[in-house]
Parts: C-alpha cells; structure tokens; sequence
C-alpha cells in the first residue's frame, strides 16, 4: 500500500502543475488582450488642413444708381479674398487671374448701388461671383470657390 500513496501524490502535485500552469496561461492572455484592445481604441486626430486664400487687388468700378436711374454713376472700391480648397486650385487661379478680374469686373458692373447698399445685395453678389469662378478653367483644372470674403466695400 505505501506504493499507491506515492503514486496518489505524484499524480496530484501532476495535476496542479497542469491546473497553475492553465491559470498562468489565462491569466497572461487576459492582460495582453487587455492592453491590446486599449491601444487599439483610441481614436486617431483627423488631419486638420489650414484654409487656403487668394487675396485679389481691389477693384474700381463705375455702377449705376438704379434701373430707374441708369444714367447716374456711383463709383465702388471693393476688396475681395476667396477661399478654396488647397494650394493647386490657388494656383490654377493665380495662372488665369486675368480671366478670374475679368469676370469678377464684368459680374459686377451689372449689379446697382441701391441693391449693393443693403446687405442681401452683398451676400447676393458674393454668391454669384463664387458661381461665376467655380468653374474649369482648362481641360485639367477645376477650380471650385468655397467662399468669397470682402475685405472693403465703399461705394461713393
């Protein structure tokens, strides 16, 4: 019989070899695990981009008063930055400026000082330069006006 206790013994010192080592391995997967997945959660900073201005040169322009009043002059000073999306559509912009004052010269020698004079004149012109300057200036670029920002605006 002193044989079969021996061997009883061996076999549960065996057994808890077996059982600490599982609970060691479980234990060491449960912090891994623990750290990894909290690496992983951390959400990543979007790329915040500058905004990108084109300021142009004022402009000076003769408008008239009013239908009514088409042969009375009113001359505008007006200042205008727009605002587009990255260096490559400033740059088509600055390669076509004179196309781009030309526009803007022409789009606004059509308005009239009593409608300029009130703000939804203003917002109104702003929008319609946005729409005329959007636009594809060669077979390669289009260029697309998030905003257009006056800097002056007198009328005398």
């Amino acid at each position: 019989m002193p044989t079969t206790k021996k061997k009883l013994s061996i076999l549960n010192l065996f057994l808890i070899l077996i059982t600490l080592l599982a609970v060691g391995t479980a234990a060491y997967l449960w912090f891994q695990k623990g750290s990894h997945s909290s690496t992983i959660k951390e959400p990543e900073e979007p790329e915040v981009t500058s905004p990108v201005f084109l300021t142009l040169k004022p402009f000076t322009i003769s408008v008239p008063v009013s239908e009514e009043h088409i042969d009375i002059n009113k001359m505008l000073y007006f200042g205008i930055v727009l605002r587009v999306a990255n260096e490559n559509q400033k740059t088509v912009l600055l390669d076509y400026l004179p196309e781009v004052r030309s526009d803007v010269l022409l789009l606004t020698s059509k308005q009239y000082v009593n409608n300029l004079k009130q703000e939804k004149g203003k917002i109104d012109l702003q929008e319609q330069i946005k729409i005329a300057l959007s636009r594809q200036y060669d077979a390669k670029h289009l260029v697309k006006i998030d905003e257009v920002l006056f800097t002056d605006f007198i009328i005398r």
